[in-house]
């Protein structure tokens, strides 16, 4: 996401082509969740007392009553992404949905207020990894919504309203920084390291060194940050 404060933020990384989803490969320095240590199954012990070896059981309802169907799973919200908002940062910003240029390379929001939700990869509530970018800042004295991404901490909290006033609440598990020219972006895309079952939501903006490139002072940032959070909350509308 190569920041051109004149350009509207630019691409992700000069020469980056979008790996397809399902690349495999560690991501960042996040280690994804923690494995879980199951406690061993205590042994159960056959009673021996001939009572209750012999006891009648006792009989329960008659097959001839009807079940009750079992409660169907809701559809998650199909609609549109309204905001996304960062609690600690004070960030409220409006959405605009983004997806790949000519170029295959990931655009960025035409509007440097809003926040870009990729549509054509996963959709928050459908349980995988709904993936989005902001400007960090924009020529000549924008401040983007991610511009104070770097300070997000661990466990900070991430919402995601929906059209239909559903919340989606999130909490940040991890905080990387890579070289713009090397990114990950496949595996950043698509996880490899998200448990199955997990849903996660990626934050991506530039960061790091800043190179200007003419007097006016825009340039470029070298770096890219990006924020992973999973999902810890569902708030119907």
């Amino acid at each position: 996401m190569l920041i051109l404060r004149r350009t509207a933020l630019g691409t992700f990384a000069a020469g980056i082509v979008l790996f397809a989803i399902g690349l495999v490969a560690v991501f960042g320095r996040s280690g994804g969740a923690p494995e879980t240590d199951f406690d061993d199954i205590s042994e159960v012990t056959t009673p021996t007392s001939v009572r209750s070896a012999t006891r009648t059981p006792t009989i329960g309802p008659t097959a001839t009553g009807t079940l009750a169907p079992p409660t169907p799973t809701p559809t998650p919200f199909g609609g549109a992404v309204a905001r996304l908002q960062l609690e600690a940062l004070g960030v409220d910003s409006p959405i605009e949905e983004v997806a790949l240029d000519a170029n295959n390379q990931m655009e960025t929001p035409d509007d440097p207020h809003k926040t870009g939700w990729y549509y054509i990869y996963s959709r928050p509530g459908w349980g995988g990894n709904a993936v989005f970018s902001a400007h960090v800042d924009y020529w000549p004295n924008i401040k983007g919504p991610f511009n104070r991404l770097d300070e997000t901490e661990l466990g900070d909290r991430v919402h995601v309203v929906m059209a239909n006033g559903t919340r989606y609440v999130y909490e940040v598990i991890a905080l990387d920084r890579y070289e713009a020219e090397t990114m990950p972006t496949g595996d950043i895309i698509t996880p490899p390291r998200r448990p199955p079952g997990e849903e996660w939501i990626t934050l991506i903006t530039c960061g790091g060194d800043f190179v200007r490139q003419s007097e006016q002072g825009w340039g470029e940032y070298l770096h890219r940050d990006v924020v992973v959070a999973r999902l810890v909350e569902t708030i119907e509308a």
